[in-house]
């Protein structure tokens, strides 16, 4: 039979047999959906047979996922914190401790013994504040003081940096946030005293990591590729649950699972009982950009400014930490007084310890006023590097930059003193004259600054003078008096105009180049002056230099003294001239800024009059416009 023959033969027998080949279709499918059935039932008899095993496996393999989550949850949600309880020695330190900042600790003092007695004083009708805010510059002592307040409290005490209360889960920060205090109010409990709910102490270091504003650029949550969908969480929630926490609804609402049962069960009624207070301490260096509401009453409304210590609290801060080193008993403390002029307690701290390094590397088992200079230098400034294989020349050219340098200080700025003068490499400087001022000033007045700008000139003008040439190491010294020069006139308003140009990234007006430029002539002259009147005592201190490499204060008076006694006709102080400055509007006007006419004082009349709408003669109305 032929493939032709063969198709034929099918379709007819197809074509004759349709019912015939359905209901053998559907018998086949019977047959094996019976038979699927069942194997199926003989699969679950077997599996009850096996079921009580099979229970047991399912309920361990729940149990331990329920367990790895729950301890992955406990892990990622614990805050990072530091503990110290009233029984333990850790903290050792008291009000004793705390020194420079007298007016700081006594209300430091008023908010301890409220802490100490928040019974009798809720019993008065006071509300306990919630929090504070030490808001200071880095090393000014905000750490310190609450670690002191916490000792002195005899209460928990709580340290966490802010920025370990985010978390790089999404939604975990808020956990981090409601475990830590839950973990404040449970040391509270536990340390209270019979009948008072307790109190706890809670330092948030750095707290601008989680407080930033939420209206600002960098506030809120933190979306994008760090955003709900990476899972990853931003500063928003760590923020709004300690907002919660400090003050809420929530203060009044019972949140332990045992009184919430025990409410539920009818055996606990009545208000909630009140809870330990949790009283946040919050540090910062940028106040300037926490939350509105996180620094609102009721939550951290209290503001202490940790500055840094004046006169009298340096004083007190150099003789205790003085105390507990072996240092000469003649150290002159109020010269480190004077030389310590805007420093942090910390920053005295360490260069007293540093000081003794020096002391003992040396061989010697006190630290004197010379070891305090060396490392006070070696922080500021750097340690010294000397250059041994610099010419002479090159010596004598930097000590003749830094003698001007030092002549001018002396004998323009006569509240000031100078603490060294050196010719030995420190940091990027080849030299260095470091004055101070004896007593602290916190004004500038005119005559200070052009006294300031003198001194940054007097290395050029001793070049040109006695070197007869010109370094490029003044320039420096030149921006600096350049600047300074650009205040006089265009913000301090100490020149010839009253006007105060701020920044401007357009540049700076013509007229006032012209008068920096012109008080800088002016005091450049002066300079050079008094540089030819105390030529002597140049030549003093630039040859002292070339010889020890530096000098101290004390050394530099001698040699001034010295300098006047040889040559007591150039002895008597230096009278400088006033400075005169023309007037910006006379500059203007020389350079057709301005026009040279004078501006009329009452307005200029029109020639051409104005042609005023002359009465037209009754007609009759337009149409539509009657009645």
């Amino acid at each position: 039979m032929t493939a032709r023959g063969f198709v034929t033969t099918s379709a007819y027998v197809l074509e004759h047999n349709k019912r015939r080949l359905l209901i053998l279709l559907g018998v086949i499918a019977l047959a094996l959906f019976f038979w699927g059935i069942r194997t199926v039932f003989e699969g679950l008899a077997a599996l009850v047979g096996q079921a009580p095993g099979l229970v047991v496996t399912l309920l361990f393999y729940a149990f331990a996922m329920i367990v790895q989550f729950g301890a992955l949850m406990w892990f990622l949600s614990r805050p990072r914190t530091y503990t110290v309880t009233p029984d333990s020695p850790q903290i050792g330190l008291s009000f004793e401790n705390y020194r420079g900042q007298p007016d700081l600790l006594d209300h430091a003092k008023s908010l301890v013994r409220i802490l100490r007695g928040v019974q009798a004083f809720q019993q008065r009708g006071g509300e306990m504040p919630k929090g504070m805010l030490l808001a200071g510059a880095p090393g000014t002592g905000k750490t310190f003081l609450a670690g002191v307040m916490a000792a002195e409290a005899k209460l928990p005490f709580i340290y966490i940096d802010a920025s370990s209360l985010t978390s790089m889960w999404f939604g975990m920060d808020a956990l981090i946030v409601v475990s830590l205090f839950r973990k404040a109010r449970g040391l509270a409990r536990k340390y209270a005293t019979p009948g008072t709910p307790g109190a706890c102490i809670m330092f948030l270091d750095e707290l601008d990591s989680i407080g930033l504003s939420r209206g600002g650029v960098q506030g809120g949550q933190q979306q994008g590729m760090m955003g709900p969908m990476g899972m990853m969480g931003g500063r928003g929630f760590a923020l709004n649950t300690m907002l919660n926490q400090m003050d809420s609804l929530g203060q009044h609402v019972e949140d332990r699972m045992k009184y919430k049962l025990l409410r539920w069960l009818g055996v606990v009624r009545g208000p909630v009982a009140p809870k330990p207070v949790v009283f946040v301490i919050g540090a910062t260096n940028r106040p300037d950009v926490l939350d509105p509401a996180l620094v609102r009453p009721g939550r951290l409304d209290r503001r202490l400014n940790v500055y840094e210590p004046d006169g009298e609290g340096r004083r007190d801060i150099l003789q205790h930490y003085l105390k507990m080193k072996a240092h000469d008993p003649e150290i002159p403390v109020e010269l480190m007084v004077a030389d310590s002029i805007g420093w942090t307690p910390i920053e005295i701290k360490t260069v007293i310890n540093e000081a003794l390094i020096v002391s003992h590397d040396d061989g010697r088992e006190a630290l004197t006023y010379r070891d305090w200079l060396t490392a006070r230098d070696a922080r500021i400034l750097g340690i010294k590097q000397p250059i041994l294989s610099m010419s002479q020349h090159d010596k004598r050219t930097i000590a003749y930059h830094e003698a001007g340098h030092a002549i001018a200080s002396h004998y323009l700025n006569k509240e000031d003193r100078i603490q060294k003068a050196s010719i030995i490499r420190m940091g990027d400087a080849y030299g260095v004259v470091m004055p101070t001022p004896k007593l602290e000033r916190h004004q500038l007045h005119q005559q200070e600054l052009e006294n300031d700008i003198m001194v940054s000139l007097g290395s050029r003008a001793v070049e040109e003078l006695l070197l007869h040439t010109k370094t490029a190491n003044a320039s420096a010294d030149l921006r600096h008096a350049t600047d300074r020069a650009m205040a006089y006139v265009g913000n301090f308003g100490m020149g010839s105009t009253l006007l105060a140009f701020p920044p401007s990234a357009m540049g700076v007006a013509p007229q006032v180049l012209e008068l920096a430029d012109r008080l800088l002539e002016l005091l450049y002259e002066e300079t050079k002056r008094l540089m030819r009147e105390k030529e002597y005592a140049i030549h003093a201190v630039a040859n002292a230099l070339l010889e020890k490499g530096e000098l101290i204060g004390p050394e530099l008076d001698e040699i001034f003294a010295y300098a006047d006694e040889a040559n007591p006709e150039k002895a008597q102080p230096f009278e400088r001239k006033p400075v005169i400055l023309p007037k910006m509007s006379d500059l203007a006007q020389r350079n057709g800024h301005l026009p040279a006419t004078p501006v009329p004082l009452a307005p200029v009349q029109d020639p051409t009059p104005i042609p005023q709408p002359q009465p037209q003669p009754p007609g009759p109305l337009p149409r539509g416009t009657g009645d």
